[in-house]
C-alpha cells in the first residue's frame, strides 16, 4: 500500500538500482533447505521446526535461546585458561580440525577446539552449553567418542521457529543429566580425551539440524558427502558468530503474529492472548521480494510509526483512518537483497543496524517499503481468499481502532 502524501519518501536513486556487490552478509538458510530425516540411526525425538499455527509458533517446553556462545573460554571464542596439571596459564583457543574437513576418519562433522598451550594443557577445562536448552543425551559412548552430551535448542530467526542440537564429545566429566534444562553458559562438562587416547585432549563440538541422528552417527561411515553434511549440520563457528544475540517472542510485552495461510492476526499482551482478528493481505501471491510486487512480506518486524485520523491523497480513504507502520525491510530481507544484487552492502548494513534498534529502515531501494497495518475504505468479506492491499495487512473497520490502541510503537510483529 502506498503511503499518503504526508509520508512520502525520496525516490530510488539510479546508483542504487545499478549497484551489484559480492560483499554481502550470507543470506539465512532458506525454508526449503530444512534437513530431511536420515534413514540410519534414527531416534524418536524428532519435532517439526516450521510454525503450523499461532500455538505451534509459540510452543516452548524450555527457555528459547536468546543467543549462542562458544562452549569454552569467554564465550566469544577467546579467553585464557590455566593448565590444571602445571598451573601454567595460556591465552586463547584454536580449531585443530575444521567443519567438513577431510581427515583420517572421513569428513569432520564439527570443530575440534584446543587450548593454545597444545597437548593436554586444556584437560579438565570447563565446557559450557552454547545456549538455553534441554539435555537429551548424557552418556559414555565408548570407543573414539567417550563421554557425550547432546542438548536441544529452540530459537527464533526471522519468521521461523527453529530447532538445533549441540553435541559435545570426548568429555572428561559430565556435569548434567538427561532431561535437565540448562541455561546459556551453564557448566555441562569438562574437556577430556577419547577413551583410547589416540588424540590429545580437546573439545569436539557439533551443531546438528537433524534431530533423528543418533549421538554417534558418523556421515562418512554411511557414504554421505560434503553436500549432505552441510544440509544436516551447521558450521559451529559461523553459526555461533551470526547468532550471538536473538529475539525471544515469548519475552515481548506486546507481540503480534500474522498467519497468512489462515488470514488471521493474534495479539499477545504480557504473554497472554489479547485479541484475534481476521485480516486481508497483498494482491500479489507469495512472499514479498521487490518494490511493486504487491506481496505481503514474511519476517520479524517492529512497529515504528502510528497515525490516526485523516490521510491526504487519492488513496487516503483506504487507510480506514489508521496506519501502523513496520520496519520492512529487515536484516534478513537486506541480506537476501544484497546477495541478489538488489541493494549495496552499505545499504544492507544500514538496514540491519536500524532493524536491530527497532528503528525505521531504509525504504528507498528495490526491496521497497511502506508495509504495515491499516483499515480499508469499506467493509470486506471474510469468505474466500482475501487479497486487497499492495502488500500491507488489512483489518476490518470495526477492528482496526481496537488493534491500533493495543499495539504500541516498538512492538514485535511476526508475519509467517
Amino acid at each position: 500500500m502506498p503511503l499518503p502524501k504526508a509520508f512520502k519518501y525520496p525516490a530510488l536513486t539510479l546508483a542504487a538500482l545499478l549497484c551489484v556487490s559480492a560483499a554481502c552478509t550470507v543470506a539465512p538458510r532458506s525454508r526449503s533447505s530444512t534437513a530431511a530425516p536420515a534413514n540410519a540411526n534414527v531416534s524418536t525425538t524428532s519435532t517439526p521446526t516450521e510454525p503450523q499455527d499461532f500455538d505451534g509458533y509459540m510452543r516452548a517446553e524450555f527457555a528459547p535461546a536468546d543467543g549462542f556462545d562458544f562452549p569454552f573460554g569467554d564465550g566469544a571464542g577467546g579467553g585464557s585458561y590455566t593448565d590444571l596439571a602445571t598451573g601454567k596459564s595460556y591465552g586463547g583457543w584454536y580449531v585443530a580440525t575444521h567443519f567438513a574437513e577431510q581427515y583420517s576418519l572421513g569428513l569432520h562433522t564439527g570443530e575440534d577446539w584446543n587450548g593454545a598451550g597444545g597437548g593436554n594443557t586444556d584437560l579438565g577445562q570447563p565446557v559450557y552449553s552454547v545456549a538455553n536448552g534441554r539435555v537429551v543425551f548424557a552418556r559414555n559412548c565408548g570407543r573414539l567418542w567417550g563421554n557425550v552430551v547432546v542438548i536441544e535448542h529452540l530459537f527464533y530467526e526471522n519468521d521461523e521457529r527453529r530447532e538445533i542440537r549441540s553435541l559435545y564429545a570426548h568429555l572428561n566429566e559430565i556435569k548434567v543429566s538427561e532431561g535437565a534444562e540448562v541455561r546459556r553458559r551453564q557448566l555441562i562438562a569438562t574437556v577430556g580425551q577419547d577413551p583410547e587416547k589416540l588424540f590429545n585432549a580437546h573439545l569436539h563440538v557439533e551443531l546438528r539440524l537433524d534431530p533423528t541422528l543418533a549421538p554417534t552417527f558418523w556421515p562418512s561411515s554411511e557414504g554421505k558427502d560434503a553436500a549432505w553434511l552441510r544440509e544436516h549440520y551447521e558450521e559451529p563457528s559461523g553459526f555461533i558468530k551470526s547468532h550471538r544475540k536473538l529475539p525471544v517472542p515469548q519475552n515481548e510485552s506486546t507481540l503480534v503474529l500474522v498467519d497468512q495461510a489462515r488470514y488471521k492476526a493474534r495479539l499477545y499482551a504480557g504473554g497472554r492472548v489479547a485479541g484475534e482478528y481476521n485480516v486481508s493481505l497483498g494482491q500479489g501471491v507469495g512472499e514479498k521480494q521487490v518494490e511493486g510486487d504487491n506481496r505481503t512480506p514474511k519476517g520479524m518486524y517492529f512497529v515504528v510509526q502510528k497515525h490516526r485520523g485523516d490521510f491526504p491523497g487519492d488513496y487516503g480513504a483506504f487507510y480506514g483512518g489508521h496506519w501502523i507502520k513496520l520496519n520492512y525491510p529487515n536484516r534478513y530481507d537486506a541480506a537476501r537483497g544484497c546477495a541478489a544484487g538488489l541493494i549495496t552492502p552499505a545499504q544492507e548494513a544500514s538496514i540491519s543496524a536500524a532493524w536491530e534498534k527497532r528503528s525505521p529502515t531504509l525504504e528507498t531501494t528495490r526491496l521497497g517499503g511502506g508495509i504495515g497495518f491499516h483499515g480499508w475504505a469499506r467493509e470486506w468479506s471474510d469468505s474466500g481468499p482475501r487479497h486487497l492491499s499492495w502488500g500491507c495487512v488489512v483489518l476490518h473497520l470495526s477492528d482496526i481502532p481496537t488493534f491500533y490502541d493495543q499495539l504500541p510503537e516498538g512492538s514485535m510483529v511476526v508475519i509467517f
